[in-house]
């Protein structure tokens, strides 16, 4: 038996985990869910895009295979497919990654991962890194102009040719090895287990930027 003042201390603590849980479910429920759901309504989402023949993620394996290309000829051609059927987006927020693509807009852990299923299908390895901190150049979304903005970020490295290389496919001018960003903190890599609580958070910040926008 374990002594009694240390099963109080885990008692404790297991109480403390349990609110801090029921807090952030209800002040999702109850604040960030609504906020994104009226966002959505106001501009809802285009249901599909299709970009050269290409709608769901399987026609984009599809169309990467037929390109012939190979090592990072073919993660180029994967990213710049990725990022001319992704327009930027903060309507869809809780899409999956295969409806975000199938959509065509979505935000950078949307694109992102959608790209790293691209990756992965083709037998290419890749994971996902972030930073808290990078700075981006103005930019139009949903129509507003946005002035250039510090904001956290995720996007790929992939070791291909010998080399690992940042990959995002947040821009079309964006090659392997080249980003449309400036990074100002240590980027950190994305474990699998963190990629659902990092989407709520990044969602909600989204959700609260778009209403930010639509009534400034």
């Amino acid at each position: 038996m374990l002594p009694l003042h240390i099963l109080r201390i885990a008692g404790l603590c297991a109480a403390a985990a349990a609110g801090i849980t029921l807090g952030g479910a209800l002040l999702y429920l109850g604040f960030f869910l609504p906020f994104s759901v009226r966002s959505a309504r106001l501009l809802p989402p285009e249901p599909r895009s299709t970009v050269d023949g290409v709608t769901t993620l399987d026609d984009a394996v599809a169309a990467c295979r037929r390109s012939g290309f190979s090592g990072v000829e073919l993660v180029a051609f994967a990213q710049r497919l990725t990022a001319r059927k992704m327009r930027y987006s903060r309507r869809n927020p809780w899409d999956s990654w295969e409806r975000c693509f199938e959509r065509g807009q979505g935000y950078c852990i949307q694109k992102g991962m959608a790209l790293k299923l691209i990756l992965q299908r083709l037998g290419i390895r890749s994971y996902a890194v972030q930073s808290l901190k990078c700075a981006f150049p103005p930019d139009v979304v949903h129509g507003v102009k946005e002035p250039a903005r510090v904001s956290g970020h995720l996007w790929l490295r992939v070791p291909v040719d010998g080399q690992v290389m940042d990959v995002c496919p947040g821009s079309f001018s964006n090659r392997p090895g080249r980003i449309h960003f400036t990074i100002l903190s240590p980027v950190r890599r994305v474990w699998p287990w963190s990629i659902p609580v990092l989407h709520l958070f990044s969602a909600a910040e989204n959700v609260r930027r778009d209403w930010k926008n639509l009534f400034p």
